[in-house]
């Protein structure tokens, strides 16, 4: 039973890190269309080779995870070409605005919450590649919401309007799955699963509010972003 157990595990767990991979190939995508954008829009220096250095980074990602996919038996993950995904951004910004709304929610936001999430991944790793490929991902993944974070404060001594606050609540609907808020029964080998790479909702619930309420709120106001809306989309989500 308990071969079973773990051969399930490993099947579900190489399908979510196939799902990760193509992920990290849509990061690098959009991280290389950024580095464009800062470079054009005459973002500072650092963050612009910060960003470009983010795309290598995230296309390195998705072949470390398509690695864990093939060693934990799952169908082999080829890596081509993926578009951009492009963050919805609130209506009537002009590019520099649309610009500065998209770094802050892919690296303030998207980044700082993966890093939260792979340190309690990584506490958790009960197989060594899996642990490896998480604590390589996870140096990474903090560097770039520093690029976000950078930004930020850039744009706050350029004196940038706040675009944020009022659009907060939909930027962090977009950061995590419906899912999340769900009460879907959670998979037959979840214990195992957590040793592999995937938190239970509980787990995941805790992390995402403590890092948004602990972390990015508190970031965002240091530079002048109004948390309100986004505090209280919160404490409704997750009371």
């Amino acid at each position: 039973m308990a071969d079973v157990e773990a051969t399930t595990a490993r099947c579900a767990a190489a399908q979510i890190w196939r799902h990760r991979a193509r992920a990290e190939l849509e990061a690098s995508a959009r991280f290389t269309r950024l580095a464009g954008e800062l470079a054009a829009c005459g973002a500072v220096a650092p963050v612009i080779t910060m960003a470009r250095e983010a795309a290598e980074d995230e296309r390195r990602h998705a072949e470390q995870c398509a690695a864990l996919v093939r060693e934990l038996g799952g169908k082999p993950f080829e890596l081509g070409a993926v578009p951009a995904a492009r963050v919805v951004t609130p209506s009537g910004l002009g590019p520099r605005e649309r610009l500065h709304y998209e770094v802050i929610a892919m690296s303030c936001v998207t980044e700082t919450l993966s890093a939260a999430l792979l340190g309690e991944l990584v506490a958790r790793a009960t197989d060594p590649l899996v642990r490896d490929t998480m604590q390589h991902i996870l140096r990474d993944e903090v560097d770039h919401a520093r690029l976000g974070w950078a930004h930020l404060a850039a744009e706050h001594e350029r004196g940038a309007q706040d675009v944020v606050g009022p659009s907060l609540p939909a930027m962090l609907a977009g950061t995590v799955s419906e899912e999340l808020f769900s009460s879907w029964a959670e998979h037959p080998a979840q214990e195992a699963l957590s040793g592999l790479g995937a938190l239970d909702r509980a787990e995941r619930k805790r992390i995402f509010r403590d890092t948004m309420s602990l972390v990015v709120f508190p970031g965002l106001r240091r530079f002048g972003v109004d948390t309100a809306r986004g505090e209280s989309w919160l404490s409704e989500r997750l009371p």
